[in-house]
């Protein structure tokens, strides 16, 4: 099972294959959209993501747009 900072916990494929592309998109100086269905843990993703970015040390601001 792995285990990554911010208590993210699994070991299924498609959870696996998120986590290697945030490792791949945290270095890159661009926005990102997450989307997906409620309680799927976008938060979550996008904390991750800004930890491994270059601008970790700066706020986290997370937007919710509903309908």
């Amino acid at each position: 099972m792995a285990e990554y900072k911010d208590n993210l916990l699994g070991e299924a494929n498609s959870f696996l294959e998120v986590l290697e592309q945030v490792s791949h998109l945290a270095p890159l100086d661009k926005p990102v959209l997450i989307i997906g269905e409620r309680g799927t843990g976008k938060e979550l993703i996008a904390s991750r993501l800004h930890y491994l970015s270059s601008r970790w040390q700066g706020p986290f601001i997370s937007l919710t747009a509903r309908r």
